[in-house]
């Protein structure tokens, strides 16, 4: 959280406030608006990605739990390293629909490891687009590319864990291990749950993707109605469509929460390469990222839902655990009953 601060701080050392300022006070509102609204369905369709996957292993809830759960991961992402906090969304589904953990984290890791791979592929069209269009210098070059090299190895370590037999075999040869293999023998039922899954999971990659790019198409729209909104005409609609990936890239480094800093200055380097005021550049970017952080709010009951719960289950744990007698005793006056 300090790094992205500090690089936040060090972008506008060079802008004049007074500017930045006068561009918020003319912002389009309908059209900002409309931004938002495009801004929900791009998160929507990563939530129908998941239900596919979902549906696949034959634990899916109703589309909206699902996507109250999708909301809440994301708003988790929005606030930890390297998005990492989306994993609780496995949790997230059981504590709101029963979804079985084992269930839902391998879905997860499906969604992840596509989502790892279509973005990567837009950012190397996208890198390619500008450097046809502008001149980028060898370190934001190398950084972009450290950023997709990062997306095609949790992609790919993402695919081995799901769709392979690498983690059942692993699992395997673990389990004689004197101390790890009674932890080992623990996820014996997850080791079986992605093995029995394997191949649904494989049938439902052509909707998982379909989500993805429809979920990259809206948040392009998003992107060039918030351009318009600023009155920041300088970048076409196929320049904030690309930008959108790839910019997304530094949001799975893990430096800062969610790739705050990192983000703006790309988006900075790349609005300003263009032509656009620096100004007009950081304020796209500044309100970029809180509409994105905005719209994952919805998230929030489902979390404080599912925060409740586990807390009161895990009262009840401790409870039982220091009056044994008595949990016996109430087991036995409900069986009565």
């Amino acid at each position: 959280m300090a790094v992205g601060i500090i690089i936040l701080i060090l972008l506008f050392r060079n802008v004049n406030l007074n500017e930045a300022y006068d561009l918020l006070s003319k912002i389009n509102l309908p059209l900002l608006a409309s931004s938002i609204i495009f801004f929900i369905l791009s998160s929507l369709a990563m939530g129908f990605a998941l239900q596919g996957a979902l549906r696949a292993t034959n634990a899916a809830p109703p589309i909206s739990t699902t996507q109250l759960a999708n909301f809440g991961g994301q708003l988790l992402s929005d606030v930890t390293p390297a998005k990492s906090g989306y994993f609780a969304t496995p949790v997230l589904l059981n504590q709101l629909n029963n979804v079985p953990i084992e269930k839902g984290l391998i879905s997860v890791m499906s969604v992840g490891a596509l989502n790892f791979f279509v973005k990567a592929g837009f950012s190397i069209i996208a890198l390619f687009h500008f450097i046809d269009r502008i001149s980028i210098n060898p370190a934001m070059t190398y950084a972009l590319l450290v950023g997709i090299a990062l997306l095609l190895a949790g992609g790919t370590a993402l695919a081995i864990l799901v769709w392979t037999n690498h983690l059942s075999n692993l699992f395997k040869k673990l389990d004689n291990l004197p101390l790890l293999g009674r932890v080992v023998k623990r996820l014996n039922s997850i080791r079986i749950l992605f093995a029995n899954d394997q191949t649904a999971l494989r049938k439902s990659t052509k909707t998982i993707v379909t989500s993805i790019v429809a979920s990259i198409i809206f948040s392009g729209i998003s992107l060039y109605l918030v351009a318009n909104a600023l009155n920041l005409n300088q970048p076409a609609f196929q320049d904030l469509f690309f930008m959108g990936p790839l910019t997304a890239v530094f949001m799975y480094v893990p430096v800062t929460f969610a790739g705050l800093g990192l983000q703006e200055a790309a988006y900075a380097f790349l609005l300003t390469s263009i032509g656009a005021p620096i100004e007009s550049a950081l304020t796209f970017a500044l309100i970029v990222r809180l509409i994105a952080t905005a719209t994952d709010l919805i998230g929030l009951p489902p979390l404080l839902t599912a925060g409740t719960r586990l807390l009161y289950n895990f009262k009840e744990e401790n409870n039982s655990a220091r009056n044994p007698q008595q949990g016996d005793s109430q087991k036995s006056t409900s069986e009565a009953n």
